[in-house]
């Protein structure tokens, strides 16, 4: 197939007629063209109700234009709360200064001592993800359908929630508890079995940030921006903050407040950034541990309820095979994506993307993938500049690794039955 060329095109234009039909529905969604590999020319092919609108932009430096995706009700809903343990509210923060509650009073954003932590609430959204050739058709809706799914939204039990609370903040441990409040700096040189009980001990409906959620967030960020180069899109974070005189941290920020709103983005490559008011999705600075994706002798396998099994064991196989990398460890660029029901899309060999090509962030492999079990990490960190990004996965070591540019990040479940 030459580059740039769209597959199945009757098909598609007999579904467009469909998600025409649809659109009083309505249903919103986007084609990721993988064999395109410019990231915005032509690779993402809005459809459905959002067909004709305009994305959304983040202007460097301050400030952002939700356009035609302003009344869009997942971003409406977007607002920063401090939140009880138990995943009930407790209150809103002012959205463009954390440091008070919405009455202007002083908020517990930076209390240890609080008992909760801040978090932006995403509300439950229905997802349907199919192939179709080379192309992956992504369509969202807010009322449940046949072949739509709550990606995401299912707790451990399997139940359905009206949305998930996104952490605003890198996790900190304080007294053997992992928090999320501004003024810590972030968790570092702990094993996964480590991190997996700080978050136990912040209570009973506290995750890892990882898994489908995470697949969720990145198919409504391509197509809020109707691209996957999402750094240039809400930008770039601190990916290149790197300073070897900074020990232990070497250049990982301090969690703190950054205004602005529900997206911030620089260009710098060395400040925090925010997308959904949380600067864990916008800032790539430290790698994000996510144990709901494990490769086990190069097979990728997934917890979709946020199940923790770190062999893996217990996972979905996705049917998606690892190779050794050729060469030795190192970086790989994805173009295609492959979709896994009830989870997301998982990228595919061969991998003919760059930085600004295809997924437009890296895939960081082992040379000997099918001899090891690896827990997945999110993101990137502060020494892999465009390498990291919303895609970057690293896939490269086993559960008990632990340097200082892996850290974690809680995804609080509400109670079932409670929305903000």
């Amino acid at each position: 197939m030459a580059a740039g060329e769209k597959i199945y095109i009757a098909d598609k234009e007999t579904l467009d007629k469909v998600y025409n039909i649809l659109n009083t529905e309505p249903v919103y969604g986007f084609i990721e063209h993988n064999a395109i590999l410019s990231p915005s020319g032509g690779r993402i092919e809005y459809i459905g109700a959002n067909k004709d609108y305009e994305p959304i932009t983040v202007t460097m430096g301050g400030g952002y234009s939700l356009k035609s995706w302003a009344d869009f009700p997942l971003l409406k809903a977007n607002k920063p709360y401090m939140v009880h343990a138990d995943g009930t509210p407790d209150y809103r923060l002012k959205e463009d200064d954390y440091t008070k509650k919405e009455d202007g009073t002083a908020s517990d954003i930076a209390n240890t001592n609080y008992n909760g932590g801040a978090f932006s609430w995403l509300m439950k959204i229905y997802k349907k993800e199919y192939m179709a050739g080379d192309d992956r058709y992504v369509l969202f809706r807010f009322e449940e359908a046949d072949g739509f799914e709550p990606v995401g939204f299912r707790d451990t039990d399997n139940k359905v929630l009206e949305g998930v609370w996104l952490p605003m903040f890198y996790g900190s441990i304080v007294s053997d508890k992992m928090r999320s409040t501004s003024g810590l700096q972030p968790d570092h040189s702990k094993t996964t079995d480590a991190q997996k009980k700080a978050i136990d001990a912040f209570g009973g409906r506290a995750r890892f940030l990882g898994g489908p959620i995470v697949e969720t967030i990145i198919d409504l960020l391509i197509m809020f921006a109707k691209t996957t180069e999402l750094q240039t899109a809400y930008g770039c974070g601190n990916m290149s903050g790197y300073d070897a005189s900074l020990s232990p941290t070497y250049g990982v920020k301090q969690n703190n407040v950054v205004g602005g709103g529900q997206f911030y983005g620089t260009s710098d490559g060395k400040s925090l950034n925010k997308i959904f008011h949380s600067i864990v999705l916008g800032s790539y600075q430290q790698w994000m541990r996510d144990p709901y994706e494990i490769v086990v002798n190069g097979r990728v396998r997934v917890s979709k309820n946020y199940a923790y099994d770190v062999t893996g064991a217990s996972y979905a196989d996705t049917g998606i095979n690892v190779e050794n990398r050729p060469g030795g460890n190192g970086w790989d660029y994805p173009h295609k994506y492959q979709t896994v029901p009830g989870y997301g899309a998982v990228p595919v060999a061969p991998y003919n993307g760059s930085t600004s090509t295809g997924g437009c962030d890296g895939l960081y492999r082992h040379e000997s993938q099918k001899t090891i079990t690896a827990v997945a990490r999110r993101f990137g960190a502060c020494r892999y500049g465009r390498s990291g990004g919303p895609r970057a996965r690293n896939w490269y070591n086993t559960a008990a690794f632990a340097p200082w540019d892996i850290g974690a990040a809680i995804l609080l479940l509400p109670p079932v039955g409670v929305a903000a």
